[in-house]
C-alpha cells in the first residue's frame, strides 16, 4: 500500500510530498465545470518527468460535481478524459461523485445515474480502469438549504447503485470519517464490501457531543474532520480489517483539518504521515 495525499498534481507539489515522506499523491483535478482538467492534460509531460524524478506515484485522479446534474454525453466524456489522463500517469482508478438531482427522489434519480455511469463503467472495464464513488452527501447539515451532491453515501444506496449498473468497475473509494458523522459503522462498511473498495482516503473526525444534543443531526458544527490520529477513529481496527481482506489498493490523506490550514499544512500531513506509516 502506497500512503499519499490529495493535492492538485503540479511540479512544486510533487516534489513537496518527496519532501515530506510520502509515496504518492492523488491528483485533484476539482469540479466539472472548473480548468483543473485541462490543466493537467496541458501539464502532463512536466507532471510525468516530476513524477519520475522525485519517485512519486499517482493513486487516482479524483473528479467532483455530480455526473447526474449535466447532461449524460458531457458527464460520459469527462469521465473518458479522466481515464485517459489516469492512464497517461500509470494509474488505474478514477475517483468521483455520482450526483443528485435535488428535485427528484432516489428512485426517480436512479435512471439517470445508470443512463451515465453505465457507459462510463462499460469505458473503465474496457480500459482496466476501476471507478471509486467517495461517500461525501454534499450540503447536508446546518438546517439547510439542503445540496446533495451525491448518492454513493451509505451501505444501503450502494446496493441500490450497484444493482442499478451491475458492473465490477464501479466501486468504493472509502472514508472512515463520513461514515461515522452518519451514525454508520465504518468497520462493518470495510467488512462487506471489501471487494468493491478500490481506493481509501484517511481522515479523522470529533465530534461534539454536548452541542449534538442541543442541536441533533440536522445542526452545523457538531463535528468536525481532522488529521488522522487525532479523532475518534480506531485506525488499528481499521487496518486489521484491511489486512484482512486483503486490500491491494492505496491510501491518501484527505486533509481538511482547519486547525493545520495555511503555514500549518504541511505539519498537518507530516502528523497524518506520522500516524498511517506504522501500519502499512
Amino acid at each position: 500500500m502506497r500512503l499519499g495525499y490529495l493535492m492538485p498534481l503540479t511540479v512544486e507539489h510533487i516534489a513537496a510530498a518527496r519532501r515530506l515522506g510520502y509515496d504518492a499523491l492523488e491528483a485533484n483535478v476539482g469540479w466539472l465545470d472548473g480548468p483543473g482538467m485541462g490543466e493537467l492534460e496541458q501539464d502532463l509531460p512536466a507532471i510525468k518527468e516530476a513524477l519520475a524524478e522525485h519517485s512519486i506515484a499517482v493513486t487516482a485522479v479524483a473528479i467532483y460535481g455530480g455526473a447526474v446534474e449535466v447532461p449524460a454525453e458531457a458527464a460520459i466524456a469527462y469521465y473518458r478524459r479522466a481515464m485517459e489522463a489516469a492512464l497517461a500517469l500509470d494509474c488505474r482508478v478514477v475517483a468521483g461523485m455520482t450526483g443528485r438531482d435535488n428535485a427528484l427522489t432516489i428512485e426517480e434519480n436512479l435512471p439517470l445515474f445508470a443512463e451515465r455511469f453505465d457507459p462510463i463503467a462499460r469505458m473503465a472495464g474496457d480500459l482496466g480502469v476501476r471507478i471509486a464513488f467517495e461517500p461525501w452527501p454534499g450540503r447536508v447539515t446546518g438546517y439547510g438549504p439542503y445540496r446533495w451532491t451525491n448518492m454513493a453515501t451509505c451501505p444501503a444506496l450502494y446496493d441500490r447503485l450497484f444493482d442499478a449498473v451491475p458492473r465490477p468497475a464501479l466501486g468504493i473509494e472509502y472514508d472512515a470519517s463520513h461514515y461515522y458523522w452518519q451514525g454508520i459503522d465504518h468497520l462493518q462498511v470495510w467488512r462487506d464490501y471489501a471487494e468493491r473498495i478500490y481506493h481509501v482516503h484517511a481522515k479523522d473526525i470529533i465530534v461534539d457531543r454536548a452541542l449534538l444534543k442541543r442541536c441533533g443531526v440536522h445542526g452545523a458544527d457538531w463535528w468536525r474532520f481532522v488529521i488522522p490520529g487525532l479523532g475518534v477513529i480506531d485506525w488499528p481496527a481499521l487496518f486489521e480489517a484491511v489486512k484482512e481482506s486483503g486490500y491491494a489498493g492505496d491510501m491518501v490523506v484527505e486533509h481538511e483539518d482547519r486547525t493545520y490550514m495555511g503555514n500549518r499544512w504541511n505539519e498537518g500531513l507530516t502528523l497524518g504521515l506520522k500516524t498511517l506509516r506504522p501500519f502499512v
